[in-house]
């Protein structure tokens, strides 16, 4: 019987398998479920807890913050289109009202499909469109302010569920992981490769 010594060699799979069931036997190379084995559960929990100290160790990083991250960059990324369809709407609005003035056709076809694009609810009132994305805006700017202070009040022993975080990297590196091939050490490295290309589009939004 043989135990995985590190997280270079330790698989994702097996990692998923802990973390979602807390069987720590999976710390046994070969393991399957219903197995005997010869070593106790709590030596075998023991085991996982240094393995995964080796982990944090040696990429020096937070493993389990990947998801609110990166819902916080897509809730900024929607926050940011709906500011400048609100900059939008009040300059349509005051195109109106010259239009209006000088007894010009009002035509706001391409508001209304720009609003088909982001799901906010028509109107043939611009200044009721307005007030939605307004409140859209003000939903959006609480929930990134209450992301960002988990974040920062975040507890290291408070963990996101590993597939949903497993998800999100996949999903933020555009590229479908390997449990089985993929060691706990090289996912380390690609949460940390999906964190960095987040703080870049963050910098790309704000300038």
């Amino acid at each position: 019987m043989k135990l995985y010594k590190d997280s270079k060699e330790f698989p994702l799979e097996n990692f998923e398998r802990i973390e979602s069931t807390g069987n720590f036997f999976y710390m046994i190379k070969g393991y399957e479920d219903g197995d005997k084995v010869s070593l106790s559960f709590e030596d075998a929990e023991i085991k996982y807890k240094e393995l995964i100290q080796e982990y944090a160790i040696s990429l020096n990083q937070k493993n389990f913050e990947m998801m609110q991250i990166s819902k916080l960059t897509q809730k900024k990324v929607d926050a940011g289109i709906l500011i400048a369809l609100y900059d939008l709407v009040i300059t349509k609005i005051k195109s109106n009202q010259v239009a209006k003035r000088l007894g010009l056709e009002i035509d706001n076809s391409k508001i209304f499909g720009l609003l088909s694009e982001i799901q906010i609810r028509k109107s043939d009132n611009l200044e009721d469109i307005l007030k939605s994305v307004k409140d859209r805006i003000e939903r959006l700017e609480n929930e990134i302010s209450e992301i960002e202070s988990k974040l920062e009040k975040q507890n290291p022993e408070e963990k996101s569920d590993i597939n949903e975080i497993i998800t999100h990297v996949e999903t933020i590196l555009e590229r479908p992981i390997n449990l089985k091939d993929v060691s706990l050490y090289r996912f380390g490295i690609m949460q940390d490769m999906a964190k960095k290309k987040v703080e870049q589009l963050n910098k790309m939004q704000r300038k």
